[in-house]
C-alpha cells in the first residue's frame, strides 16, 4: 500500500510515499515488525523517513507502528505522520522538519534521532486498540498562525471513534470530536479546509460505515461526512453539519479532500470518495461546492470509475488529494486511487454575470469564450396567448444574440427599445410583464490548450427575469380600487308563454371609482329562453367579446365590459 502526497511549500512541491506495511527485524529478534517507511522528495533529493524504526520495538513500543499510514505536510515544511498500531495499536503521531529529515539522511543509519520531532506518547491501557494516525490533516485551529495536527481516532470511545486535535509547536491536546454511532467508524478519514470563506480551518470528518434509517425504517449503510465550523471567537459551532451518503455499502466519505475554489466563487470545495458505489462498484467522487453557510447538500459533479477489476473490487477514490495548481493555470487539480493514481484537471468556470442586459464586467480570461444569449418578453403568457410587448427592431417578443467574451475584462452590452401593444389588443392589464434572459456557453467553439472547455456553475442561474408592471390609472401605488354600479331594466314588464316577440334587458354600468381592468358581467339565461345577441351602445357586438358555456345545466354568457 503506497500513498502519495503532494504539498506546495515555497518555490517546491514535496512529494511523500509510504509503505506503511514495510516489514524490519534486528539481528537480535527473529520476527520481521511491520514499522512502515516513507520516501521524501523535497525538490532536490529523495530520501527515507522511518521514525518508527527505532529502537522501542514489540507491540507495547513501535514495533507495529505502521509509520506512513497516513501523512500531510504544514505550511511551515514539516511533515506530519500517522502511526495506528504504536503503544498496543494506541496509535501514534509524529512531526519532524523536512530540512532535518534531508539533512541528516544516511543510507548506511536505520535509526535515526530527530532533534526536533514532536510525537505522541503512549497512554495507559484504556487507549488500546484506538488507532490514533489513522487518518491525519493539518490546520490552524487556535489563531496562531502555526497549523495543528488533526488526527482521526476511529476505535476510540468504545467505538464511537474520536477526532482529536493537538498543538502544532508543543503536541499538546487542544480539542476532541466524539462520533454518535458505534462501529461508524468516525475518523477514518479527515480534512481541513475554510468551507465558509471566513478565513477559519473547519475540520471534516468522515465516517464510511455510519448507518442511516431508510423509508422503510430499516438500517443502511451509507456513509456520512460532519463539517465543524470553527468560530471567530474559538472553538467551533455546537452542531456538525452532515451529508449522508446516496447508496448502500458504498463506503461514502472513505476520503475527503480540500480541492481549493473549484468554481471561483471564493468559498473552497471538496471531494468526497464512495469508493465501492456507483456501477458495478466501480467507485464514485462527489464535489460538494462550499458555500456561506457550510457545504451545499447536493454535489455539483460526481466523477464515476471507468475501469473493471477482476481480482477486487477498482476502488475508484480510495485515496484523494487536491488542491494544488499543478499547471499554473489558476485552477487546482486533484489526485485520486484506484491503486494507480490519476490526475484530474478541473474546467475553467464562469458564473452567472446577473445583469439584465449582459454587461460583462472584471471577467479575466485567458480564452474566448462564446455565449448564446436569448431575451424574451412576456415570458409567463402561455403559448399562443397574445405577448404584451414587442421588441421595436423585429415587432417580435423574442431576441437572440451570440456574444464573445475574451481577455481584458471590456464590457460587452446591447440596449434594445420595446414597447407595448395598443390597449384594444389585449385585455390582461393587470399582470406583470415578464422580461427573461438566458443564456449559454457556445461548445463548439474552440477548446483550450489543456483541451477542456468552460461549463457554467450549476449552482448559479444560467437565466435572470424582472418585471415591468402597466401604469394605470389607479392612483399612485398603481393598486385598483374600483366601485362598479349595475342596473337592468327590460322594454316589457310582463311576458307571455308562447309569445315570439323578444325580451330586450337594458344593463347600465358605472365604475364611480379607479380603473376596472378586466371586468366581467355573467348573465344567467333560463332554459326556457333562447339567447339571440347583444348590443353595445346601439351597435351589435363582435363576437370577440362574448364567450359561452353550459354548466350545471344553464346558459351561461361572459360579456367583457373592458375598462
Amino acid at each position: 500500500m503506497a500513498i502519495a502526497l503532494f504539498k506546495e511549500l515555497s518555490k517546491y512541491f514535496h512529494l511523500q510515499a509510504c509503505a506503511p506495511l514495510y516489514h524490519w527485524r534486528t539481528e537480535q529478534k527473529a520476527q520481521r515488525e511491520p514499522v512502515g517507511t516513507c520516501y521524501l522528495h523535497d525538490g532536490s533529493k529523495a530520501v527515507e523517513y522511518a521514525p518508527c524504526r527505532s529502537t522501542s520495538t514489540d507491540a507495547e513500543g513501535q514495533g507495529f507502528c505502521q509509520g506512513g499510514f497516513s501523512i500531510d505536510f504544514t505550511q511551515k515544511d514539516r511533515v506530519l505522520l500517522g502511526g495506528p498500531g504504536s503503544f498496543y495499536w494506541q496509535g501514534q503521531l509524529i512531526s519532524d522538519q523536512v530540512a532535518e529529515i534531508v539533512s541528516k539522511y544516511s543510507a548506511k543509519v536505520y535509526t535515526t534521532k530527530y532533534n526536533h520531532q514532536l510525537a505522541t506518547r503512549s497512554a495507559s491501557a484504556t487507549f488500546d486498540d484506538s488507532y490514533l494516525g489513522y487518518s491525519v490533516a493539518v490546520g490552524d485551529f487556535n489563531g496562531d498562525g502555526i497549523e495543528d495536527f488533526v488526527s482521526g481516532v476511529p476505535r476510540a470511545a468504545k467505538t464511537l471513534g474520536m477526532v482529536s486535535i493537538y498543538n502544532g509547536e508543543t503536541m499538546a491536546s487542544m480539542y476532541n470530536f466524539t462520533g454518535e454511532q458505534i462501529a461508524a467508524y468516525f475518523g477514518y478519514s479527515v480534512a481541513a479546509t475554510d468551507i465558509n470563506g471566513d478565513h477559519y480551518t473547519d475540520l471534516l470528518v468522515g465516517a464510511p460505515l455510519f448507518m442511516d434509517r431508510g423509508s422503510d425504517g430499516k438500517l443502511l449503510e451509507v456513509g456520512q461526512v460532519s463539517l465543524y465550523l470553527q468560530q471567530p471567537s474559538g472553538g467551533f459551532q455546537s452542531s456538525a453539519m452532515k451529508l449522508n451518503g446516496f447508496e448502500i455499502f458504498a463506503r461514502f466519505s472513505s476520503s475527503i479532500a480540500p480541492l481549493g475554489d473549484l468554481d471561483q466563487d471564493g468559498f473552497n470545495d471538496i471531494a468526497v470518495a464512495a469508493p465501492y458505489g456507483g456501477e458495478n462498484k466501480k467507485g464514485l467522487v462527489y464535489i460538494y461546492n462550499g458555500r456561506a453557510t457550510g457545504l451545499n447538500g447536493m454535489p455539483s459533479q460526481i466523477l464515476e470509475g471507468q475501469w473493471a477489476s477482476e481480482a477486487m473490487p477498482p476502488s475508484f477514490g480510495y485515496a484523494l488529494k487536491g488542491a494544488i495548481d499543478v499547471d499554473k493555470n489558476g485552477y487546482p487539480v486533484f489526485m485520486l486511487c484506484i491503486f494507480l493514481s490519476f490526475l484530474f484537471p478541473t474546467h475553467p468556470l464562469l458564473r452567472n454575470v446577473q445583469t439584465l442586459f449582459c454587461c460583462i464586467t472584471k471577467m479575466f480570461l485567458c480564452l474566448v469564450i462564446a455565449f448564446h444569449v436569448e431575451l424574451l418578453l412576456d415570458k409567463l403568457k402561455q403559448k399562443g396567448a397574445i405577448r404584451r410587448a414587442l421588441f421595436l427592431h423585429n415587432r417580435q417578443p423574442g431576441h437572440s444574440k451570440n456574444m464573445t467574451v475574451s481577455k481584458g475584462g471590456r464590457k460587452s452590452c446591447e440596449e434594445l427599445d420595446a414597447f407595448l401593444r395598443d390597449e384594444s389588443e389585449f385585455r390582461d392589464k393587470l399582470t406583470p410583464i415578464t422580461i427573461f434572459m438566458e443564456y449559454q456557453l457556445d461548445y463548439k467553439s474552440a477548446l483550450d490548450s489543456t483541451g477542456l472547455q468552460p461549463i457554467l456553475n450549476q449552482f448559479t442561474p444560467a437565466n435572470i427575469s424582472r418585471q415591468a408592471h402597466i401604469l394605470l390609472d389607479c392612483g399612485e401605488d398603481n393598486i385598483c380600487r374600483p366601485d362598479l354600479k349595475v342596473t337592468v331594466d327590460s322594454d316589457q314588464k310582463q311576458i307571455y308563454i308562447g309569445d315570439d316577440n323578444p325580451l330586450t334587458l337594458i344593463i347600465n354600468t358605472q365604475n364611480l371609482g379607479e380603473g376596472a381592468y378586466e371586468a366581467e358581467l355573467f348573465v344567467t339565461i333560463p332554459p326556457q329562453a333562447d339567447f339571440i345577441g347583444i348590443v353595445r351602445n346601439n351597435e351589435v357586438s363582435l363576437r370577440k367579446d362574448m364567450f359561452y358555456w353550459k354548466s350545471s345545466g344553464s346558459n351561461k354568457r361572459i360579456l367583457n365590459l373592458r375598462k
